[in-house]
């Protein structure tokens, strides 16, 4: 039985910590790795290259969705999980838009999260049966449009968005993602008018509205 290499990331220590216990206790699932926030998930999984990362979407410091394009463009090979609590169909369009295989809901993690991993592994999808119903035709009646092509900003501008949002000075970005101050500056100045936002104010207020930070 070839063993499938897991990698979690979510930023509640207690929910980790259970899920961990229940995933080990199959014997071809072994948790290389676990993380609290999108930097972090970002930096192990890059040195780890497990099979699967499970990621939530709310995350701080780089969410799930946008750590999941980053996942597919530059480490393909890692496939990608969603376990979150949301179960409309904007933010499993969003997931399925940005590479993710698999969908659960936090609430059905004990009974679907298993079958999911090993599901994944094999090179096939698995949607959570809670949001089965609605996804498929929404998916594919034109909804690639949402998402980071949608928007006209880069993964990196999305990710210091992010930053910016969660209150993170032009300082704290530049030595978190090892950039100048004046390269982030410029990043944030083209998130602004690209956006057509006038101030932080707008900026936090476009970051909750489309799902990259949490209120």
């Amino acid at each position: 039985m070839e063993e499938i290499k897991v990698f979690l990331a979510d930023d509640h220590k207690m929910l980790r910590e259970s899920l961990v216990i229940l995933l080990s206790q199959k014997e071809n699932i072994q948790i290389v790795g676990e993380a609290g926030d999108g930097q972090e998930a970002y930096r192990k999984i890059t040195e780890l290259k497990p099979d699967i990362a499970v990621l939530d979407i709310s995350i701080p410091r780089l969410n799930g969705l946008d750590l999941a394009v980053r996942l597919k463009n530059e480490l393909p090979e890692v496939r990608t999980v969603i376990l979150t609590m949301h179960k409309t169909e904007e933010y499993v369009t969003k997931a399925l838009c940005s590479g993710v295989r698999g969908y659960v809901l936090k609430d059905n993690a004990l009974e679907e999260l298993i079958e999911c991993i090993e599901t994944v592994s094999k090179g096939k999808m698995f949607l959570s049966q809670d949001v089965t119903g609605f996804v498929v035709d929404g998916f594919l009646s034109g909804l690639r449009d949402t998402g980071l092509q949608a928007e006209g900003i880069s993964t990196r501008e999305r990710e210091i968005l992010q930053l910016l949002a969660e209150g993170k000075s032009n300082k704290d970005i530049s030595e978190e993602l090892n950039l100048s101050i004046k390269t982030v500056e410029t990043h944030r100045a083209n998130i602004m008018r690209k956006l057509s936002l006038r101030n932080l104010a707008d900026l936090v207020l476009y970051a909750v509205r489309n799902h990259i930070i949490e209120p």
